[in-house]
Formats: C-alpha cells, sequence, structure tokens
C-alpha cells in the first residue's frame, strides 16, 4: 500500500508525485487551550505570539495549525481557532483570538474582540 499525494492531468498523465519533492519540519508548537476568553471587550487587539523559525520562508513554506478539540467548553459558546501571519523573514505572528463588530443598536457598530482559543498544534514546514 502506498501513501501520499498524485495528481494527474487531464489527459491522464501524472504531473505530481511524492517523488517530486521532500517536507522538512521546522518547528512545532502547541498551543494550549484558553477557555477563561469569553464575552465582548472593547476596541480592537493587535497583539500577537511570536514565532522565530529558522529557515522560514514563506516561498518555500508553509503553516499548519490543527486544532487538536474544536470546543474549550466556554460559557458563551464560541471557540476561536488560531490564525497566522507572516511577519517577513524567519517571524511568524500567531493571532490567538479574533477580532469582530457587533451594532450598538443606534446604527454604528461598536469594535470587540473574543479570546476563546482551542488546543492547537502549529507546525511549520519546508518544501524541499
Amino acid at each position: 500500500m502506498s501513501f501520499g499525494i498524485n495528481v494527474w492531468n487531464e489527459n491522464g498523465s501524472l504531473t505530481l508525485d511524492m517523488g517530486d519533492f521532500t517536507l522538512q519540519k521546522l518547528a512545532v508548537m502547541v498551543l494550549p487551550a484558553n477557555p477563561s476568553g469569553g464575552g465582548a471587550r472593547p476596541a480592537p487587539r493587535s497583539d500577537y505570539i511570536l514565532m522565530d523559525v529558522i529557515g522560514y520562508d514563506p516561498s518555500t513554506c508553509f503553516v499548519t495549525i490543527t486544532p487538536r478539540n474544536y470546543s474549550t467548553g466556554a460559557a458563551f459558546g464560541r471557540s476561536v481557532i488560531p490564525t497566522y501571519k507572516d511577519l517577513g523573514g524567519t517571524q511568524i505572528a500567531i493571532y490567538t483570538y479574533a477580532n469582530y463588530r457587533a451594532p450598538n443598536g443606534t446604527g454604528k457598530w461598536l469594535e470587540r474582540w473574543v479570546e476563546s482559543t482551542v488546543e492547537c498544534v502549529i507546525e511549520v514546514v519546508k518544501v524541499i
């Protein structure tokens, strides 16, 4: 039995298989759950967790964020899966919250954020 990925074109010719590239895991981080971050809080946030990964280059690497659980059990019923942003060089920002807008009842919007992060595994992988 073989494992991996194979891609064929419209003519049935094999165009990509696992022999065409190798993956190298550069970094792994387990982000613990944070079920205490419920409720609406004023003003948008902009802070992040910094991952500085030697060998990271967004043109040859990718980041995966895999939840280990899909619910923190927060009382307000929302869970957040972290997101990431390439900061340039070898730096990656991990955001553990979600900014959103809520109507204020007068036709305007309130800027809010919520944090109730599920436990996740963050992996940085290089395609060689």
